[in-house]
Formats: C-alpha cells, sequence, structure tokens
C-alpha cells in the first residue's frame, strides 16, 4: 500500500475542520450530483509579516492556492477529493511550525500567522539572520473529466539552509466513485509499464540502455528502475515525477516524464481519455 493511499484512507477517516473566510473565486454552477466531470472553487489564503516592505527587515510570506468542489461528480468523488485536499495541506503547513503548535491548529489560516510568528520569534532570537522565508503552497486539477481527476501539488518553501525546497505530488481519482488510483489500478502489466517509463527515464538522463543507475548517480533500491509513487493521468498520457532527492541528490534534480497515451499500448487498465 502506498504511502498517498494510506494518506487517504487517514483523511477519509478523519474529520478536519479547515473553515474561516479564505479568499474565493466563486463558481457560477449550482451544487449538483449530475455525475460528469468535478467543478471547483478556488480558494487562497495569502499573508505577509508586517515587517515585509522594509528595506532592512526579514520577510516572511505565505501563499497558498487550493481547491474545493462545488459540483459535479457524485457525492462520493467529491467528499474524498475535499477531504484529500484539506489534510494534505493542514499536513504541509503543519510541517512548518512547531509540533506543540501545529497540532493544535486544523485551519490554513491558522497554520499562516502560526508560521508567520514563529518567524517573528526567530528574527527576534537571531536578529543577525539575512534570510526572507516563505511557502508557496497551489493545488490544481490539471485533468478533470467524467473519468478522473488528477491534482497537481505543488510547494515551495525556504526557511533558511542551501537552497529552497520543492516538492511535486500527483493524485487521481476515479469519477464518479471517488477511489484513488494508484498504479495497480492504473495498469494491468506492471512490469510492462515499468520497461516502457525506464525507458524513457534513460532517454531523458541520458544513459544508455544497460548504464549502470547507481553509478550514474540514482538511488533506486536494489539498483533496479522503479515506477514512482507520483503517478498522474493527464489528457494526452500519464506523468511520472520524481522529487529531489527521492532518487537522486538535490544537484540532480527533479525528474517528470509524460507518456502519450498511445506509447502506453494495453499496459493499462482502461481508456482513462
Amino acid at each position: 500500500m502506498s504511502y498517498r493511499r494510506i494518506l487517504l484512507i487517514a483523511a477519509v477517516a478523519a474529520t478536519i475542520s479547515c473553515g474561516g473566510a479564505p479568499r474565493s473565486k466563486p463558481s457560477a454552477d449550482p451544487v449538483t450530483n449530475d455525475g460528469g466531470p468535478v467543478r471547483f472553487n478556488v480558494l487562497e489564503v495569502s499573508a505577509q509579516g508586517p515587517e515585509c516592505g522594509s528595506s532592512t527587515a526579514r520577510c516572511a510570506r505565505v501563499r497558498v492556492s487550493y481547491l474545493e468542489t462545488t459540483g459535479g461528480g457524485m457525492p462520493a468523488v467529491r467528499n474524498n477529493l475535499d477531504l484529500y485536499i484539506r489534510h494534505d495541506l493542514v499536513g504541509r503547513l503543519r510541517g512548518y511550525v512547531q509540533e506543540e503548535v501545529g497540532n493544535r491548529l486544523n485551519r490554513p489560516e491558522e497554520l499562516t500567522a502560526a508560521f508567520l510568528a514563529e518567524h517573528r520569534a526567530f528574527v527576534q532570537e537571531f536578529p543577525d539572520a539575512t534570510a526572507d522565508w516563505s511557502i508557496d503552497i497551489a493545488v490544481d486539477a490539471i485533468y478533470n473529466s467524467a473519468k478522473v481527476v488528477t491534482l497537481d501539488i505543488t510547494e515551495s518553501a525556504y526557511t533558511g539552509g542551501a537552497h529552497p525546497n520543492s516538492r511535486r505530488q500527483l493524485a487521481t481519482f476515479e469519477v464518479p466513485t471517488g477511489q484513488f488510483l494508484g498504479v495497480d489500478d492504473l495498469a494491468v502489466d506492471v512490469a510492462g509499464l515499468t520497461r516502457i517509463v525506464e525507458e524513457r527515464f534513460r532517454r531523458a538522463r541520458n544513459l544508455g540502455e544497460d548504464e549502470d543507475l547507481a553509478a550514474a548517480g540514482f538511488w533506486f533500491t536494489d539498483k533496479r528502475f522503479t515506477l514512482p509513487d507520483n503517478i498522474g493521468v493527464v489528457s494526452d498520457g500519464m506523468i511520472f515525477h520524481w522529487n529531489a532527492y527521492e532518487i537522486a541528490p538535490y544537484s540532480m534534480g527533479a525528474t517528470s516524464l509524460l507518456v502519450s497515451a498511445s506509447d502506453l499500448g494495453e499496459v493499462v487498465t482502461v481508456d482513462w481519455w
């Protein structure tokens, strides 16, 4: 069972309150159960410390954009999408504040305020610190049809250190059931899919067909190529994404591959497109 499937189960089992009044871009669509593509509102949380704008003071900023379902699909998929997004978002923001503080907070606005307060306390303790702090998180539906919805969650943050940290997470859900779709759900031939993606991976990384992955600097378990956890269905195929540090040092960066639907052949379970 993958980490993201475990996360989804935890999200569905939990009741998370992310209320409050984030800025919303309202949709004209009414809430319906029509079985078609899911419709979303975009909610935004944006805040910065009072010291921002000064030429000398250190600054902390947070920008969050996420989705909330408004209609389409069926209740099962809308409920799972809303729970997954809010649980994931709260978990990410909690990672930037002290654990004893973050565990008491369930709303993005509260966690944003806690992050800004933590930055102010840090600057007071270390007045010679020179780095600004920032968090940028965006949740988007990069594919949304009557069959599947694929979420693309991107995160970039800096709280000191040698460089900012960035992550991308893909999650695909079946419409209208709301089932999270892992690789075993998306492919009838996982070994065949792995061979196809490995060939694209080696081409993207300028590696020979038989070149040793470990010698080239990659950290695949047992030196054997494996598919990433981040797999998403999109309009013209499937995306496979490895974040920095997952299979290689930060200096080698992330790897993102798009494999077209036509190249996937018969290894996929059904025609998701």
